[in-house]
């Protein structure tokens, strides 16, 4: 699969148990992506992608990955 916000080659790797995309990209690290936001995530050009997981990395509890939300596209 392509990374959503960089194009890059990445792995999903979500599982059943999340209700989104998981995302493992060599550029931009493991993040998430939740169901409910993913086609307004894609549909951001690419500083918006990158500004946006920048403020889901800054609310991310220390050791768990960032998870881009609705809220998050604020």
């Amino acid at each position: 699969m392509q990374c959503p916000v960089c194009g890059a080659e990445a792995e999903d790797l979500s599982s059943g148990e999340f209700d989104g995309l998981i995302v493992g990209c060599k550029r931009c690290g493991h993040f998430a992506v939740s169901d409910a936001a993913l086609n307004d995530f894609l549909r951001l050009d690419f500083d918006q992608r990158v500004a946006t997981l920048d403020r889901a990395r800054k609310a991310a509890e220390p050791g768990s990955p960032p998870l881009v939300t609705v809220a998050a596209l604020d």
